[in-house]
């Protein structure tokens, strides 16, 4: 056989394999040197063997035939060629095999690899009952990955359950606030407890006009003095002077209430509301920082409360 292909004789070298039912040579002659993978199929469904339909299916995979080369790997039980299935399907978008395809290759082999892929080829084919079904028991996934991936593709229905799955709650907030869950957003946020979680749900529920979750938000923020600046130019920029200044009324009971909250809210009054400046100064004129707000106080042209100062 060998001298026969060696002498282009394929055809002959095909017939000598095939007499001596050395299956694997006879396919490798239909596909190598015939160049024939119609052919090379129905050889392989005529001798049904697996270690043939491995070699059809990485056949096929070459040449792009997703579809079937991934069913020839399941006739074939074959998991080994898990990373060129998952990039060649990934580049032609075929979700559905992929997802068949892993479920074999899992039960043949435990990779954090396939079962991650999976979980992503889940969220792809939106089969996100499947997906909850696989994270809620023992896996080797990177979770936390995925769930990154499924953001940044704006799966975000996905990415919500991964990221709850791995209890990543800075994450899950931001999730659910482009899901436009704005209260489960402030939840997740309140989980998080970090300021920069607070900071983001808080200017999204500003941005979807959601006052009073943003002022939920806020309270979180004004307390830390280095932040307060960011705050109150997100809200001046878009205008919500009167929502400012709610927000800053209500945070001048806390107990971490700072200098930089009475002044902010002094200066706010001078332009927006001069009416309640006096009143403001009267009560708290020991807490706010006097040049600053005797500056704001000249430009407003409040010349009593500039003389009280």
């Amino acid at each position: 056989a060998n001298i026969a292909i060696n002498n282009q004789l394929y055809e002959e070298a095909f017939a000598i394999f095939k007499k001596f039912d050395v299956n694997t040579s006879a396919i490798q002659v239909l596909i190598d040197n015939v160049n024939n993978l119609d052919r090379a199929y129905e050889f392989a469904e005529r001798c049904n063997e697996p270690a043939v339909w491995s070699q059809l299916a990485k056949a096929q995979l070459q040449q792009g035939l997703v579809k079937e080369a991934i069913d020839s790997f399941i006739k074939a039980d074959d998991p080994s060629a898990y990373m060129d299935v998952v990039e060649t399907a990934h580049k032609t978008g075929s979700w559905e095999d992929l997802v068949r395809y892993l479920q074999m290759a899992r039960k043949k082999a435990r990779e954090s690899y396939i079962e991650s892929e999976l979980i992503y080829a889940y969220a792809r084919t939106n089969r996100l009952a499947d997906l909850e079904e696989f994270i809620s028991g023992p896996n080797h996934a990177d979770i936390q990955k995925i769930g990154d991936r499924c953001f940044d593709d704006g799966m975000y229905e996905a990415a919500k359950l991964l990221y709850n799955n791995v209890s990543n709650f800075a994450r899950l907030a931001i999730t659910l606030v482009h899901l436009k869950e704005f209260q489960g957003a402030v939840d997740g946020a309140r989980k998080a407890n970090s300021t920069r979680t607070w900071k983001e749900v808080c200017f999204a529920c500003v941005d979807s006009e959601e006052f009073r979750l943003a002022q939920m938000c806020g309270l979180h923020i004004v307390v830390h003095a280095d932040e307060l600046e960011d705050l109150i130019n997100y809200y001046q920029d878009r205008g919500y002077f009167e929502e400012l200044i709610n927000l800053l009324e209500a945070a001048l009971g806390l107990e971490r209430a700072h200098m930089g909250m009475f002044t902010e809210l002094a200066i706010l009054y001078s332009k927006y509301k001069p009416a309640k400046m006096r009143e403001h100064l009267e009560l708290f004129w020991s807490r706010v920082n006097i040049p600053k707000v005797l500056r704001a106080a000249e430009q407003a042209h409040l010349w009593a409360e500039l003389v009280f100062l």
